[in-house]
């Protein structure tokens, strides 16, 4: 009695290398997050001389914080971004662009917020 073939996994190789790249992605934003976060803790540091925007200055605003957070807010909003797209919708490498999109919103606006 032989036993029937087994059917290869339907996208198996394809579901590593989507791992692989999403995993690297995010190792890339954690370090641009880290290295954001540390810059921000310092970009105050010109609130009083010329350098300093007044958006990112102005204390009752909150950009400040704006642009500490909002890339940790970003990568957070663009991992959930990615797993409903590779687990709900079926849509991995769809998922995976959207969450790269959603997640440069986050840098973008820190850096528009201190330089204008």
């Amino acid at each position: 009695m032989s036993l029937p073939a087994s059917r290869p996994s339907q996208g198996g190789p394809l579901r590593v290398v989507f791992a692989v790249v999403a995993g690297l992605l995010f190792a890339v934003a954690v370090a641009v997050n880290g290295l954001l976060f540390f810059g921000m803790a310092f970009a105050g540091d010109s609130c009083g001389t010329s350098a300093g925007t007044q958006r990112f200055c102005d204390s009752s605003g909150g950009w400040m914080l704006v642009a500490m957070f909002g890339p940790t807010v970003a990568l957070a909003a663009a991992a959930v971004t990615v797993v409903l797209g590779a687990v709900r919708v079926r849509r991995p490498w769809t998922g995976l662009a959207v969450g790269v999109l959603v997640y440069a919103a986050g840098p973008a606006l820190a850096l528009f917020t201190v330089f204008g």
